[in-house]
């Protein structure tokens, strides 16, 4: 909120110095060429100082010029009205005061380019909708914790890599981008909630959702599924409830060599999603039958 009157503040100098400018100008163009000359001499000047000037040589300038042109305009015979002079003595000060005011706003603007830095560097590394980070830092974090179970002395390391599947969420988002977006927001917070602080969550698109567990017992890990469940079963899409696939996979010092990147555990946990949606097909056909 600061910043932003910060920048209003800003522009609304720079439109007072150009319009304060133009009104010296047109004003002395209204007398001689001379004057006008003089007049647009000490505009740029003083636009000038103010801009390349320090503050303490600037106000040492402005002081010994405002005398010099006292002495000269109002004790010396020059032939102009009061007005002009004042006008021409006003001049190089006051542009100069509010060129030195648009620096120091402008200098302090620096922070945009910071700010632009953050936003690209956030927008690389977290997914917009649902703002958790993305498939790359789950494929750092995994190879890091995949290195710990392989490397560490101590045998009783492990991780559990889960992913949630919305199912048929191409045909929602294809038909209802807005809801579609609004789900996944769900899906998010709902993790986010249930899910424990040690862990870490991931979205790696196509409405599939990755968890990394690090030495969870069976109890906790098992405890924290059922809860997610239960929830995601809460959610609605219009009037449908959608419908999930889970998979998972458990890492520890006899496996982990087989899995050594993120993309070959994800390969493997589709291939148990597609195995189980078989089975389930099955079991509703005999039922059927």
């Amino acid at each position: 909120m600061i910043r932003r009157h910060i920048v209003g503040f800003g522009l609304t100098i720079l439109f007072l110095m150009g319009a304060l400018i133009a009104v010296l100008m047109w004003w002395a163009g209204n007398y001689s060429t001379t004057v006008a000359t003089a007049m647009l001499i000490l505009v740029l000047l003083g636009t000038a100082a103010g801009t390349l000037i320090s503050n303490i040589l600037l106000t040492w300038l402005i002081i010994g010029l405002s005398t010099i042109g006292i002495a000269i305009l109002m004790m010396g015979y020059v032939v102009m009205t009061i007005p002009i002079k004042i006008g021409l003595l006003l001049a190089f000060p006051v542009c100069a005061s509010l060129s030195t005011l648009s620096r120091s706003i402008l200098s302090g603007w620096r922070w945009i380019d910071r700010n632009r830095a953050e936003v690209n560097s956030y927008a690389e590394h977290y997914d917009q909708i649902t703002k958790l980070q993305i498939k790359y830092n789950a494929q750092k974090i995994y190879k890091k914790a995949q290195r710990f179970v392989m490397e560490d002395q101590d045998d009783s390391r492990w991780l559990n890599t889960t992913a949630i599947h919305w199912s048929h969420n191409r045909q929602i988002r294809q038909f209802h981008k807005r809801a579609y977006n609004e789900m996944l927001r769900e899906i998010a917070k709902v993790l986010k909630t249930d899910r424990l602080p040690s862990e870490s969550l991931y979205y790696i698109g196509c409405g599939t959702f990755l968890i990394i567990s690090f030495n969870l017992t069976k109890q906790t890990y098992d405890h924290r599924n059922a809860l997610t469940r239960q929830d995601l079963q809460q959610l609605k899409i219009g009037q449908a409830t959608p419908q999930f696939k889970w998979g998972t996979k458990y890492i520890n010092k006899d496996n982990a060599a087989k899995f050594p990147e993120l993309k070959e555990i994800i390969r493997h946990i589709d291939r148990d999603m597609e195995t189980d949606l078989i089975v389930e097909y099955m079991k509703g056909d005999n039922a059927n039958g």
